[in-house]
């Protein structure tokens, strides 16, 4: 494979849940219920042990305030998490490529694509995430909450950066979510600020083989896309663009 997530999911306790699913259809329903609870139990001592690890290696790079609103029934809270900013490698390089084989010194329509987990600051923050969000999954330890995009264009041999949007990411499952306060949105745009300009930040890339995401931004965009040699760009750009967002569109009351 071109790569792996470090926090791809164990099949462990899915192999037991289906395992669990045949013996029902075939009539062994003691059996069956016994073994879906085990296996359900498994797997939420699995997501917490991931849920600690994340937390751990994630809250040194900030706690932010955040809400949750589930726009089914209207139930809303705010609190505390850790964030997982994730560099979508795939979605870039193939959406990149596509563009350019269309017109090499014209490109548009691209975008620096990532996503962004909710790491809970405590298991009270965890169940009331299970309360209030849709459909929520907690497979990796986190639930992915918001995501948001870099838009670019090249054109005369230039990359001219042009629109940064954040989002949801996904409101069937985790609800509509976003940053609480100025200052949690001043922190994350300091903390994207940092990510493309400080080499030595340590930001876990979310990757296998590569340790950091300055790392993983660097050897897919500047490197293997060329980036660096045939544009003359640097990671510092996205930075200095950032730079010139508003914590004002950031953020929302509740």
């Amino acid at each position: 494979m071109k790569y792996l997530k470090k926090f791809n999911e164990e099949l462990k306790t899915r192999t037991y849940l289906s395992a669990a699913k045949k013996l029902k259809d075939i009539g062994h329903i003691d059996r069956a219920n016994a073994l879906k609870d085990w296996a359900s139990d498994s797997e939420k001592r699995e997501e917490m042990s991931k849920w600690k690890n994340q937390i751990q290696e994630y809250s040194p790079f900030g706690i932010y305030k955040i809400n949750v609103v589930n726009p089914e029934n209207g139930k809303k809270f705010t609190a505390d998490f850790a964030l997982d900013v994730n560099f979508d490698e795939l979605s870039f390089e193939d959406n990149f490529e596509m563009e350019k084989e269309e017109d090499p010194n014209n490109i548009s329509g691209v975008s620096i694509l990532f996503f962004i987990g909710l790491i809970p600051t405590s298991e009270e923050v965890i169940k009331k995430c299970e309360e209030v969000m849709p459909d929520s999954e907690f497979g990796n330890g986190m639930f992915w909450g918001m995501c948001f995009s870099i838009d670019f264009e090249i054109q005369d041999g230039g990359v001219i950066l042009q629109s940064f949007n954040l989002s949801d990411y996904d409101e069937g499952l985790s609800g509509n979510v976003s940053f609480a306060d100025r200052a949690s949105a001043g922190k994350f745009k300091t903390l994207l600020k940092n990510i493309f300009s400080k080499s030595d930040l340590n930001y876990p890339s979310g990757y296998t083989d590569v340790d950091s995401l300055y790392e993983k931004l660097e050897q897919v965009i500047l490197i293997r896309q060329g980036f660096s040699s045939d544009y003359g760009f640097e990671l510092k750009n996205v930075a200095d663009f950032i730079n010139t967002i508003s914590p004002n569109t950031m953020y929302k009351t509740i």
